[in-house]
């Protein structure tokens, strides 16, 4: 691990450029040379990450520089790329060669410590010795506290079910304590998509499902089209 000082203070965005013909011909980049995201300040780890593929059908190395950097002081910002995980983002770097299936990658492992903020990188990355078919790759994040607060209402009013797992021959209780689905009927389905008979009672926002014609394995219990459905596990 190596100790890197961190920077405060943002960049603009530059111009994202398309990789040349050279790069294209050596390496892809999957999903996208700029990753944008937004996320909670709940103190949660976060990883972002970029992979290059190998497409030269040989061996094939790559060398990366940072250009471009700032975040909120208060994060735990680090990197990682196909080689080593580093404390903070050095400077530069090659990573490791890759074979012809293999792919490189930056990796951003990112915690906002509950801080409201943003993190801004700008990478240089090209294949090693090649620097003339260097690529720009951005990672562009950003925490909201709205973002949490709104993920945590909707926890609230989530339809719940328990035991999870359960033994064949109880009764589960699935509460769904926020429903639009009206007078929809309840579907279960098991793990392969299809529709299992099921018997179950309402009292109010509770169903009571009786599981003794079930057997062990996963079923999702569905009610309100506009809610995922719930995981049961029976065992």
């Amino acid at each position: 691990m190596r100790n890197v000082h961190r920077l405060g203070g943002f960049f603009l965005l530059a111009l994202l450029s398309w990789p040349g013909a050279a790069a294209r011909a050596q390496f892809d980049i999957t999903p996208t040379d700029s990753l944008v995201a937004e996320f909670g300040v709940d103190s949660i780890t976060r990883i972002f990450q970029i992979d290059f593929p190998n497409t030269t059908g040989d061996s094939l190395g790559l060398s990366w520089r940072l250009i471009d950097w700032g975040w909120t002081e208060t994060w735990d910002v680090n990197l990682c790329d196909l080689g080593e995980c580093y404390t903070g983002v050095p400077a530069d770097a090659d990573m490791l060669a890759m074979g012809p299936a293999g792919a490189g990658f930056l990796k951003l492992i990112v915690n906002s410590l509950e801080t409201e903020g943003q993190c801004f990188l700008h990478f240089w990355v090209w294949p090693t010795g090649n620097q003339d078919a260097l690529v720009h790759i951005y990672f562009d994040l950003k925490s909201d506290p709205t973002l949490s607060e709104v993920r945590e209402a909707a926890a609230l009013t989530a339809p719940k079910a328990y035991p999870v797992p359960a033994k064949i021959g109880t009764t589960i209780a699935v509460d769904w304590p926020k429903s639009h689905g009206g007078d929809q009927a309840v579907q279960l389905f098991d793990a392969r998509g299809a529709l299992v008979d099921c018997s179950v009672l309402r009292t109010g926002h509770q169903w009571i499902l009786e599981t003794a014609r079930l057997t062990a394995g996963v079923y999702l219990f569905k009610y309100d089209s506009q809610q995922p459905p719930v995981r049961l596990i029976m065992e």
